[in-house]
């Protein structure tokens, strides 16, 4: 318990700094005007998907379906704009960028169904994945 607790603070944590700082992956250069726009767009979905996956998890530990499919609506609603964005880093890498928006789309989905099914433990070791496609992505792109 102390464990989640610790996963959730960190989360929240994370989410705010990316929220309220510059963004660490980049300097202030600047992307043109439709690609500041996507930019911006993606610095906003990072905090979301932090906030919102820390939900997701503590829904599934509670065992409350409606509250899986909230957080993780929220980051499904996302996805579309995630696969517009380009990455930070390794910008000519965008397909494997784009492959992991999809993984990450299909393991929400998956997280959300299961839960609707009522296999929490199903769903737990769906929602693993989605943590793992975001470490991934980050570790590759960020």
């Amino acid at each position: 318990m102390r464990n989640k607790r610790a996963v959730t603070a960190i989360c929240l944590l994370l989410g705010a700094l990316t929220m309220y700082g510059e963004a660490f992956a980049h300097g202030t250069e600047g992307h043109g005007k439709t690609a500041e726009a996507q930019m911006q767009k993606l610095h906003a979905i990072m905090p979301m998907f932090s906030v919102a996956s820390a939900g997701l998890e503590t829904a599934l530990g509670k065992g409350d379906a409606a509250a899986v499919e909230l957080e993780s609506g929220r980051m499904l609603a996302a996805v579309p704009d995630l696969k517009k964005s380009k990455p930070h880093r390794n910008v000519s890498q965008r397909n494997n960028f784009l492959a992991f928006a999809t993984n990450l789309e299909v393991a929400l989905t998956s997280t959300v169904n299961l839960a609707k099914k009522g296999d929490f433990a199903g769903a737990k070791t769906s929602f693993t994945k989605v943590e793992k496609v975001c470490a991934a992505c980050h570790a590759k792109f960020r």
